[in-house]
């Protein structure tokens, strides 16, 4: 039986087909602007104008429409979605699918924008870990009813702000394990799109094999996951954030500001991926209203048929 969205729309792969191409002649248009121009300027410029002339190339020679009827015909076979995945695994290897869209850094893919970001961020989260649990195993419950004496040993007393920046940091740094890897392997993908690279078959691979056997129709398990732990951690920071505002005074400087920064990365890093995912699911909503109100004789007002 084919997809039964099969009826009705294009697939999306003479879309990928035209970005190839611009992405190509981007990366000729760099190595010439390098090689004529200053090092940098020049093919940054060069890289901008054939990216420009490439999806001009691709739409005037007629390539995209050409592609484009070839995937129509094996929608029937495979079905209209599996093969806009094909066209979508296709625009993030060159950086140009929608989920590759940054609202805050526009002209650079995604993954490049967060990779620079979750690096660094990996190395706070093992510092946070390595602070709270510190405090977190040197402190009591008892001393509140029995101060400690003096010239004792520094004994705290127990503190959520602890327990906060240990669960916290963990679930960041098991994720970001493997959240890490995967950016790594589409920024080289965008960089050096080359089958023949070890590294850019090996994520093409695992792309192919979470789009198509982690997804079960609109269902995603991967994202399911994904956006979860998102959501844990925004419902973590609240916690935290009760607690920072309500702390002993005889919590360390240390401790208070390494969870205020928490608090901040949490809530900054997280609500983005909720935020972009959002705005991808509307963006694609509005597309698919849009495409069948041009296919349909009827009249669509206001998202309702007249």
């Amino acid at each position: 039986m084919p997809d039964p969205q099969t009826a009705s729309g294009k697939t999306n792969v003479g879309q990928a087909a035209g970005k190839a191409g611009a992405y190509g002649c981007s990366e000729l248009g760099s190595q010439i602007g390098g090689a004529v121009g200053p090092p940098v300027i020049g093919s940054l410029v060069g890289s901008l104008v054939g990216e420009m002339v490439g999806d001009k190339a691709m739409d005037k020679t007629g390539m995209n429409e050409m592609v484009t009827k070839a995937g129509d015909k094996l929608v029937p076979v495979i079905g209209q979605r599996n093969m806009n995945k094909l066209g979508d695994m296709t625009m993030t290897a060159f950086g140009y699918s929608d989920s590759e869209v940054c609202v805050c850094f526009p002209c650079l893919p995604a993954s490049q924008v967060l990779l620079v970001i979750t690096v660094p961020f990996f190395f706070f989260n093992m510092a946070k870990f390595c602070l709270g649990f510190t405090y977190e195993v040197s402190c009591s419950n008892t001393i509140q009813n029995n101060p400690p004496q003096p010239n004792t040993t520094n004994i705290y007393p127990c503190e959520y702000g602890y327990e906060y920046l240990i669960l916290s940091s963990m679930l960041w740094l098991c994720f970001l394990s493997l959240w890490i890897p995967a950016l790594f392997g589409n920024c080289w993908r965008q960089c050096f799109c080359c089958l023949c690279d070890p590294i850019v078959l090996f994520g093409t691979i695992v792309d192919f094999v979470k789009r198509c056997c982690c997804e079960f129709g609109r269902i995603n398990l991967c994202e399911i996951v994904w956006y979860s732990h998102c959501v844990v951690h925004l419902l973590l920071a609240v916690t935290g954030l009760v607690w920072l505002s309500d702390c002993d005074q005889t919590v360390s400087m240390t401790v208070w500001l390494t969870v205020l920064l928490s608090l901040g990365l949490d809530c900054l890093l997280a609500g983005s991926e909720i935020f972009h995912r959002v705005r991808l699911h509307l963006a694609r909503r509005a597309a698919g209203t849009q495409e069948r109100s041009e296919q349909s004789p009827l009249i669509y007002r206001g998202g309702a048929r007249v």
